[in-house]
């Protein structure tokens, strides 16, 4: 929740552009957090829980998707509203797990109409 809370910076850090160092930085960070998101997908596909498929490329469409929808230049302006940020994180959050086979992520209670955490410091 910590990028929600300061999009614009977040954008800054996410897709900005800098120098060559700090944006291989950046990619190593964004193939760490693919890799972490193929790792769940992964599992879930050998349980039995999602059909087969390239893990990789659906973890870095995710990333992909979640970092435009929510943090980017073209995620919706009134983010600053807790419903209606609720609402967005909602909606991706379902947009991800039918991108990846779960057709019925409310039926199942994989989406609940949850509150979001308090605002935290980083690093607390």
């Amino acid at each position: 929740m910590h990028v929600l809370s300061q999009r614009k910076l977040a954008w800054g850090i996410l897709a900005e552009p800098v120098d060559v160092d700090v944006s291989a930085s950046r990619l190593a960070s964004r193939r760490e957090i693919s890799g972490e998101v193929a790792a769940r997908i992964d599992a879930a596909v050998r349980a039995g829980h999602l059909p087969a498929q390239d893990t990789s490329l659906a973890a870095t469409a995710l990333l992909g998707a979640l970092h435009e929808a929510l943090v980017g230049p073209l995620a919706p302006d009134n983010l600053d509203d807790p419903a209606k940020l609720r609402d967005a994180v909602q909606t991706v959050t379902l947009l991800a797990l039918r991108a990846v086979g779960v057709m019925d992520a409310r039926a199942r209670g994989l989406v609940v109409q949850a509150v979001l955490p308090a605002k935290a410091l980083v690093g607390a």
